[in-house]
């Protein structure tokens, strides 16, 4: 793929994120992109259509976590709850191979679309699971097995927290993007964190260059071992969230 391909804001974002990868990690973004947009002509993946936007939203957004998971050791284990396109996830794996990393989708398509993607790519180290996250969750393979937890777009925080906290080991933890409207999320969610084993809380500006000052990463350590009552039945927390 020519350098050109690979837009300049792309390439000035990974470096202010100081994303340490292959010199091969935009070319290999761009290729998944490329599967994203064209996927989505034909079913909706994603209501970004604008492929600068694309590689905005999807791509940059994602690889913000990476500075919340760069402690993590070799062979970690890290889940996308909610992977959807494939976001956060698939970035994150391309960027931090080491990983060994699960998205979580529970929409048929969006979940074949996602294997696609991991034989296209060749992502080794990443297992797609078609199921939902209130069953993944009750699950002993699933249950608190996992060092880290990530999302975009699975709803309010503390719905988002019901889904992924009990997934997460005791001392891991969850990452979630959130824009403008997290502060009022965070107080609708202290009966959630509370509830499901949530420790230390941190809320961070994605982008340390003031590149997009809307979106924050909130981040929390998993304190308690989340009670067996949760996640509740599928579609409680939506219906009822804590």
């Amino acid at each position: 793929m020519a350098q050109d391909a690979i837009p300049i804001f792309v390439r000035d974002g990974l470096a202010e994120l100081e994303i340490v990868a292959p010199a091969s990690l935009p070319d290999r973004l761009a290729r998944y992109l490329d599967l994203v947009l064209t996927t989505n002509e034909k079913f909706n993946l994603t209501a970004v259509r604008d492929r600068d936007q694309a590689w905005q939203r999807l791509i940059l957004d994602s690889l913000t976590l990476v500075a919340g998971l760069v402690d993590l050791p070799e062979g970690a284990k890290l889940i996308d709850v909610g992977s959807g396109p494939g976001v956060p996830g698939i970035p994150i794996a391309m960027a931090m191979p080491g990983l060994k990393v699960t998205l979580l989708e529970a929409t048929g398509k969006k979940a074949r679309f996602l294997e696609q993607c991991v034989a296209t790519l060749e992502l080794t180290s990443v297992h797609v699971v078609n199921d939902r996250a209130e069953t993944v969750g009750q699950q002993a393979k699933h249950r608190q097995a996992y060092d880290a937890a990530v999302a975009r777009g699975v709803g309010p925080l503390n719905r988002g927290l019901e889904y992924m906290l009990p997934l997460v080991r005791v001392g891991g933890r969850v990452l979630t993007l959130k824009g403008s409207e997290a502060q009022q999320e965070l107080d609708e969610a202290a009966d959630a964190m509370a509830t499901l084993g949530a420790g230390e809380l941190q809320v961070v500006d994605a982008y340390p260059q003031d590149r997009d000052p809307n979106t924050v990463i909130v981040s929390l350590i998993k304190e308690r071992p989340t009670p067996k009552t949760y996640p509740r039945l599928p579609g409680v927390p939506k219906r009822s969230p804590l």
